[in-house]
């Protein structure tokens, strides 16, 4: 669950609904600039699809012993390692590549995604060491395996898996920029040492998304996002194969309080319809 925090009110996202807006990326990126996604199935794919074992934690979510609802970063280690393993073997069943770029980014995500998200912190609790430990002996193995199939020719290197990985961060990073911040106009700064910026996400998903891949083979760049009204958004550079590219993510509002047990909680949440917040997207 994505818990963006406003003043008197929360907007609760389900990693399903994050991934579907990550996935809306995904499907249309791509133009004379940025090179198109290749295999392009597996990467719409996987961007969707990426976080569908959090199902397992969202469909019952829950507070923390303050009554306050849990966001994505403070879900119990033991708890997401258990449901994160189903969602990888799920999308495995469904497509190799998807499932090794899924498999990758979770092992990734406690590695300040390896090393390419230095703010923030690493995780060693014994739940994600053991979590590390059992994926990243699999994901070489599957590499290798990917590495020798033909029906993923030509973005099945090692050099390529790494690019396509890079790409599945900058999707997740971009979904997480819109799902993070209840106010995209007064952003928290990267280097804020508050607690609940950094417990909510909001201080490690701002309005640039570094590093960007471009084309294979060439340096990574950067995207800037800045907020021109409330639901429109410029991108430099503009990485889209359409302009303004409009896009739509699905949440939950509830107000902003300390709830008085799991219980009560899930009855608010639940009798809450899903509101759709739609977003322009346009070049510079």
């Amino acid at each position: 669950m994505v818990v963006a925090e406003g003043p008197t009110e929360y907007i609760l996202y389900t990693q399903n609904d994050h991934g579907d807006l990550a996935g809306q990326f995904a499907a249309h990126w791509g133009n004379e600039t940025f090179s198109p996604l290749r295999p392009r199935g597996s990467m719409v794919l996987v961007a969707e699809a990426h976080d569908n074992g959090w199902w397992y934690w969202d469909v019952n979510p829950a507070v923390d012993d303050q009554g306050i609802p849990i966001t994505f970063r403070k879900t119990p280690r033991n708890d997401l390692a258990s449901f994160v393993t189903k969602g990888i073997e799920s999308l495995l069943e469904l497509d190799l590549y998807a499932g090794l770029i899924a498999s990758m980014h979770h092992a990734g995500l406690p590695q300040q995604r390896y090393g390419t998200m230095e703010a923030v912190p690493q995780r060693h609790d014994e739940h994600t060491r053991k979590f590390l430990a059992e994926r990243e002996p699999f994901n070489q193995e599957l590499v290798e395996r990917v590495g020798r199939m033909e029906q993923y020719a030509g973005a099945n290197s090692r050099d390529y898996i790494w690019f396509n990985y890079r790409m599945m961060q900058v999707f997740d990073r971009m979904s997480l920029f819109f799902c993070c911040n209840y106010d995209l106009g007064n952003l928290a700064a990267p280097e804020s040492g508050r607690l609940d910026d950094r417990e909510s996400g909001r201080a490690f998903y701002g309005s640039v998304i570094k590093p960007t891949p471009v084309q294979f083979g060439v340096d990574d760049g950067e995207l800037r996002l800045r907020v021109v009204e409330k639901n429109k958004l410029l991108i430099d550079p503009y990485p889209f194969d359409e302009a303004p590219l409009k896009v739509s993510v699905r949440g939950r509002v509830i107000p902003r309080r300390s709830y008085n047990g799991q219980e009560e909680f899930r009855d608010v949440y639940r009798s809450r319809r899903r509101e759709t917040f739609e977003y322009a997207l346009i070049p510079k």
